[in-house]
This record gives structure tokens, sequence and C-alpha cells, in this order.
């Protein structure tokens, strides 16, 4: 099994644009009812079940066995943007919890609380109007760093500074959509991804891309830094079957598959 790294999960995952349903996230070009992913490496095997807006209304990850794992269940206000998520472990505890607070369509603020329902994590992110430019992460109450971002058409860059403001590192973005990046570019990091058509990574270099398309890292870069995707696809054009090479031509090294339940 790939260990896996999910290279800046702490800001994507609270420092999104204005609120959207979750049918990109999941590569849905229409309302599903449910998802359910089978995969016995890469990543944890899951299901994703939806509202009526084609929000996720509960996730549920099995381990590789079948068994329970884990539950996140998702709250929305009147807006329909996200309030909370909780979740829960398979010994019935309340693991973690998030709280949103908004600015007009943005997230203003995130946090995460541990099992005692103290906070862990903070994000506080201020927008100009299109974008987040700058977002301020506090651990335990302490500020640990700050990102920011200065905009330039479908690129921006990117600088994080600690708490006390000395430059940790930069890095230059080409991205596809706000959160579907084409290049990341810095000191430690040159990461390329191509889509195909209906948005999804066809080729990766210097990185793997989860089905949520989350980015991910292994060892196994180290021997093959490039990485193909294929796709077989319903009858209504989502797909339910992803083929992983290290060369365009060769036998597939993985195939994740799944199956969407419309709604009626």
């Amino acid at each position: 099994m790939k260990m896996k790294i999910v290279v800046l999960s702490a800001l994507l995952v609270c420092a999104c644009t204005p609120v959207k349903t979750d049918l990109e996230k999941y590569a849905l070009n229409c309302k599903a009812r449910e998802v359910s992913l089978v995969s016995d490496t890469l990543e944890l095997p899951y299901t994703v079940y939806f509202n009526s807006l084609g929000q996720a209304d509960s996730v549920i990850t099995y381990n590789f066995d079948g068994s329970f794992r884990y539950k996140e269940s998702y709250t929305y206000n009147k807006r329909h943007q996200l309030l909370e998520i909780n979740g829960v472990n398979a010994e019935n505890e309340n693991e973690a919890r998030y709280e949103y607070d908004y600015s007009g369509r943005f997230i203003s603020e995130c946090r995460l609380y541990g099992m005692n329902n103290q906070e862990m994590s903070r994000w506080v992110h201020t927008n100009d109007g299109r974008h987040i430019v700058r977002t301020e992460y506090y651990n335990e109450g302490m500020l640990s760093f700050v990102t920011s971002k200065k905009y330039d058409g479908m690129t921006y860059v990117e600088e994080s500074c600690t708490g006390d403001g000395e430059l940790m590192g930069k890095v230059d973005v080409t991205f596809l959509t706000d959160d579907k990046f084409t290049r990341i570019k810095g000191d430690d990091i040159d990461v390329e991804i191509e889509y195909n058509d209906k948005a999804l990574p066809v080729k990766c270099r210097g990185t793997f891309v989860n089905t949520r398309g989350e980015l991910m890292w292994s060892s196994e870069l180290d021997f093959h830094p490039e990485c193909y995707y294929s796709y077989d696809y319903d009858e209504r054009g989502n797909w339910i079957a992803r083929y992983e090479r290290y060369h365009p031509d060769s036998t597939a090294t993985l195939v994740i598959r799944r199956t969407v339940k419309y709604q009626k």
C-alpha cells in the first residue's frame, strides 16, 4: 500500500473559494444519491451520501477488510453553507469536529476540535472578493504560520512565513480551477498535472492524485515520477473505474472502482 501524505491539506480543507456543491470534488457531472469506492490500496474505501442539492451529507470510511473505520456527518446553514463536520471513530468516539464561519461567500474561519472538545487548529482567511489571499494558521492557539497569495489570471505566487514573519518558502502555482492545480513549483516541490475534458487527472508528475482530487506523495515517486490515469464511464458519463499506469501503454498497476447511485 502506498504511504500517503496529502499536500497542503491543512490549507486546502478550509481555504476553499465560494461555497459550491461536492459534485466537482467527487467528479460527478450530475446529482447522485451515493457513491461507493472499492479500493485495496492508495486510499481507503468509502461511501459518500448526498443531499438533494448535491452536497455531502455523510461520508463513511472503511478499512480494507470492509470493517467500519470512521464517519463524518455534515451540517449546513439556511444558505447551504457548510457549518460543521463531525467525525466519529469505530469506538463511537467524537474524534474530530470542524466548525466554519463565513464572510459572504467565503470561509473566514475554520476551527478543528479534538476528542476533549479543545481547539487544536484554527485557520483564519482574508479574501479579496474573488479569492482567499491570506491565511493565518494557529496550532493550539499559537500562530504557527501565515500564507499570502498574489494572483495574476490563472496563476498565483504563494509565500509562507512563520508567526514571527520569517520566510519559510514560496511556490508558483498554475491552476485549472481554484482547487485543481496544473503546476506547483518551488524550492522543494515541482508538480505537474494534466486533465481530460471531464477535468479528471490523466497524467501526474511528482505526485499522485486520489479520487477526491487530493495530492499524495509516496516513496514510489523516486522510482516512478510519472503516473497515468484512464477511466471507464457509466451511461451518464461518470467514471466507475480508474486505471493507474507508470507508462501510457503499460499494464495497469492499480484499478479503483466505484458505484454511483443516482437521485430519482
